[in-house]
């Protein structure tokens, strides 16, 4: 399976943005460019994180809160704020919004109801 792409609109206070996401199974958060956490007014948390690099690096990542909508469902989404070249949908969202990746396909399955946390 190659790369896996999807649009994906965060949603902030001071406005919205649809950007086109890797989607990274070995990632935790929605990573995005702290420049445009600000810009969109996502809210910020008192919360940093520490992010394992693919190539084995430490970074430290503040958290922030927003809205994400990915193919006509959407709900909340914790956001690692962090320098990267392509915004990453983590699985966090990725279940919390009740999708997984088929390895066979490439593509985006539901896996829950809209809206629905599984637990």
């Amino acid at each position: 399976m190659g790369h896996v792409y999807v649009d994906v609109t965060i949603k902030g206070r001071a406005g919205s943005r649809t950007l086109r996401m890797i989607v990274d199974t070995g990632s935790t958060y929605i990573v995005l460019d702290p420049d445009l956490a600000r810009e969109l007014g996502l809210v910020e948390t008192p919360y940093t994180v520490e992010l394992i690099m693919a190539n084995g690096t430490r970074e430290e990542a503040r958290i922030y809160v927003g809205e994400a909508e990915v193919k006509g469902r959407r709900g909340p989404v914790m956001i690692a704020a962090l320098k990267t070249p392509t915004p990453l949908l983590g699985v966090y969202a990725l279940e919390s919004l009740g999708f997984k990746v088929n390895p066979r396909t490439g593509e985006l399955e539901e896996i829950g109801p809209e809206g629905g946390y599984l637990l």
